[in-house]
């Protein structure tokens, strides 16, 4: 009994680790937008296979490609955006409007 419960301990001590990474990772990465706005060619949303939701993309000049913000994170990604002139394009807006009314 007591080797499940040390298990179970590791298991979530491993998954809340990994949570706090990735957001600590979309955090900086966010960040990282902000102060160099020049570098980003595109936001756009991409498409959750396993949910009906889309995930916030970048795709830099350079052609590398990262995970911006979760589908419960885009709203207030975008706004913090905006103001420098990083917005999604009109489909993807549209997509994302089209989600928010079902």
């Amino acid at each position: 009994m007591s080797e499940l419960l040390g298990v179970a301990a590791g298991v979530l001590t491993f998954v809340s680790a990994a949570c706090v990474l990735g957001r600590m990772r979309k955090q900086e990465g966010l960040a990282w937008l902000e102060s160099r706005p020049q570098d980003v060619a595109r936001l756009y949303l991409r498409s959750a296979s396993d949910v009906d939701a889309y995930w916030l993309h970048v795709e830099f000049r350079n052609g590398r490609k990262r995970m911006v913000a979760a589908p419960w994170e885009i709203e207030d990604a975008l706004r913090r955006l905006a103001p420098l002139g990083l917005r999604l394009s009109a489909q993807d807006r549209e997509a994302l409007a089209r989600l928010h009314h079902r």
